[in-house]
């Protein structure tokens, strides 16, 4: 099961999914649970077994996403969390019959519950990337759809919506560059790095055409950052402040030359 963890309404997301699969779960009454337990304990035992092997899902996929990917996790990672977390899962169910409905314990074995709780991992894993996706595909619809701007007048900086997204070490950190992976933005800063979910031209308009180049398609660098340009098999990049170097596109190298940082 992938985090859902940007936008709250993920969030929300998430925790619908689990209620609906408990109580779907609970209805249904698969592997033979609607023969020995009731409805109302069924329900309550599938919510319960979502919740906690969710939040086993939600926890290991945050790690990996930090360690292991140092970004998003990809779907098949996503899926094979959800098998290595059955047999823990499996534990939980084991745990929650106990409390639940003892008297089906000795009807069932260890490893049934592993296979049947790997399924269930699986098919919340998938509807949850559905879910997922919706929500980003809104929540990347929605500024261009609440285009007028000006509204947001209050005493907030304009790159307020670029920073808030950050954490919390990051949000004051001066910005150096920006970079575009999938539906995501990696925001370089003398501190660090962060990925978050936002386009890279919602990104540019934040933070003000002023303040720094788009030299690439899919990069951004603050004009205080460049340093120095670099090349690499013939073609021209840049060196920001922090060590990194970005590739330069014939346009880019254009507003470069312009703007006399090459």
């Amino acid at each position: 099961m992938p985090s859902l963890g940007e936008p709250g309404e993920a969030r929300l997301g998430l925790a619908l999914v689990i209620l609906a699969f408990g109580i779907l779960l609970g209805v249904l009454g698969p592997f033979g649970s609607y023969l020995g337990i009731s409805l109302p304990v069924r329900v309550l035992h599938y919510t319960a077994n979502m919740a906690v092997i969710s939040a086993m899902a939600v926890a290991a996929n945050a790690l990996a996403a930090r360690y292991l990917y140092r970004g998003p996790v990809p779907l098949w990672g996503s899926l094979v969390i959800a098998l290595v977390i059955a047999p823990p899962g499996a534990l939980v169910v084991m745990a929650h019959l106990r409390f639940f409905a003892p008297q089906v314990l000795p009807h069932v074995t260890f490893v049934e519950l592993c296979l049947q709780t790997a399924l269930i991992n699986v098919l919340v894993s998938l509807v949850v990337r559905a879910v997922r996706a919706l929500v980003h595909a809104r929540h990347v619809a929605q500024p261009q759809a609440a285009a007028p701007v000006p509204v947001v007048a209050e005493d907030r900086r304009s790159d307020d919506i670029l920073r808030e997204k950050l954490p919390l070490p990051l949000r004051r950190a001066p910005i150096l560059a920006l970079s575009s992976e999938d539906h995501y933005l990696r925001v370089h800063t003398d501190r660090g790095q962060a990925l978050i979910l936002m386009s890279l031209s919602q990104a540019i308009d934040a933070l003000g055409e002023d303040t720094g180049l788009r030299i690439h398609r899919s990069h951004w660098v603050a004009r205080k950052a460049v340093v120095d340009s670099a090349r690499k098999d013939g073609s021209l990049g840049v060196t920001l402040a922090n060590g990194l170097t970005l590739p330069v596109s014939r346009s880019g190298r254009r507003l470069l030359e312009d703007a006399r940082l090459v």
